[in-house]
């Protein structure tokens, strides 16, 4: 079996992206939106206003690729950090209640 040439290998990866980041398509959708503004904005305004909107825009996108390529490892430290801070809140209140009824 022959290897792929280069071109077959970036249209599966090109097909593989669109398949799968489908559920993140608004943060790409965003981004593109915002830099257009942006770049615009530099235009219209002959380079006054626009480089917010380019900025955010790219960060957006960058964004996307984070989450897309490392949801795994971005989801569980958020997860564990909201249980504890969950844990610690409701230990808080749990002292504060029984502190009140002891009263």
């Amino acid at each position: 079996m022959p290897e792929p040439t280069l071109s077959e290998k970036v249209t599966h990866v090109a097909g593989e992206v669109g398949r799968s980041g489908n559920g993140l398509a608004m943060l790409s959708f965003v981004g593109g939106i915002a830099t257009l503004a942006g770049i615009a904005a530099l235009v219209i305004t002959s380079g006054r206003m626009g480089m917010r909107a380019v900025f955010i825009g790219a960060a957006v996108c960058i964004l996307n690729f984070l989450v897309a390529t490392w949801a795994t490892w971005i989801l569980l430290p958020v997860l564990v950090a909201t249980g504890l801070v969950s844990l610690a809140w409701g230990y808080v209140t749990f002292k504060q209640v029984m502190k009140h009824n002891k009263e």
